[in-house]
């Protein structure tokens, strides 16, 4: 089992990683998707370059949202503005803990 450490919490998402063998857990709710490094990497590229206002579409709420597909083919967030939002600067937040914290350990 890995020794995870939570790199980021904003609202209903969390990231956390484990150092040693370079895993990303993102939490978002109930749902846990797990993520090599490289793959975090791209996932984070995919999801700041999706333009939310160009990308949404009313769900039978009646609320927009966005739908983030994952690179597990079954597995798709959805996202209102605000949720989006806070999603992304959840990744990028983690992102960064994780420099600081493999930079701390040279």
């Amino acid at each position: 089992m890995c020794k995870t450490r939570i790199l980021s919490a904003r609202d209903q998402t969390i990231v956390s990683g484990c150092m040693g063998c370079g895993t990303y857990y993102l939490w978002h709710n109930n749902l846990l998707v797990n993520f090599s490094a490289e793959a975090f990497q791209e996932f984070r590229k995919t999801v700041n370059e999706l333009p939310f206002y160009k990308n949404s579409l009313p769900f039978p709420d009646e609320e927009e949202r966005v739908i983030v597909h994952t690179p597990h083919e079954d597995i798709c967030f959805a996202f209102d503005y605000e949720e989006f939002e806070l999603f992304k600067m959840a990744i990028d937040e983690a992102l960064y803990m994780s420099e600081v914290y493999t930079l701390m350990r040279q």
